[in-house]
């Protein structure tokens, strides 16, 4: 397969890790780590290396010590890589924030995006605030991954209430199944677009 062919069409990560077994590449990763493995593939570049079984467990080993070791949750501490969405990491910050604190996906995502950045829980607990802050602005539209078109495409698709007044979510995704087995771009714009051809 060309490398343009892989960003022409939509595929699923099942598929994704399916081509990555198939081709003897690692499986590991978020939607858009794989898409970038296979890409890199595709355009030649060498297989990555698997680690030795006998560096791998030596790694395992070390994470798991480092994981078993006790935290310090405090505002000031480092997350480092004990950092962990769990019963303990909740009541912090409900006690920091107050008892509508509730982990998200924003929070997760500016997490990953700022590894090897050192963080704090006082950094997580801030930016936790400011989205919720944000989330307050009827007109303020969360970012989305751009690997998740589908969640796009029905977020802009449910918004178009000038297209689809009455229509839910069950339309928004058949309009999406359509869509996605097209070749080009899957963004409901492109798809209204492409189907009210401008008159010559």
């Amino acid at each position: 397969m060309p490398v343009d062919a892989l960003d022409r069409y939509y595929w699923y990560m099942a598929e994704l890790v399916a081509f990555c077994r198939d081709a003897g590449l690692a499986t590991t990763g978020q939607k858009h780590e794989v898409l970038a493995r296979v890409r890199r593939h595709l355009g030649g570049a060498p297989l990555e290396a698997a680690p030795a079984p006998a560096r791998a467990r030596a790694v395992a080993k070390q994470r798991t010590t480092a994981s078993s070791a006790p935290r310090r949750l405090a505002l000031d501490a480092p997350i480092g890589d004990t950092y962990k969405c769990d019963a303990e990491t909740r009541a912090f910050f409900e006690e920091v924030i107050g008892p509508h604190f509730h982990f998200t996906a924003h929070l997760q995502r500016f997490r990953r995006e700022h590894r090897g950045e050192p963080l704090t829980y006082g950094d997580l607990a801030r930016e936790w605030v400011a989205e919720y802050e944000r989330r307050k602005d009827k007109n303020y539209k969360a970012p989305i991954m751009h690997t998740w078109e589908y969640n796009n495409f029905v977020r802009d698709f449910l918004a178009d209430q000038s297209r689809n007044a009455g229509k839910g979510i069950r339309d928004a995704a058949a309009a999406w199944n359509e869509v996605r087995q097209s070749c080009g771009p899957r963004d409901y714009a492109s798809s209204i677009a492409r189907a009210s051809p401008p008159k010559s």
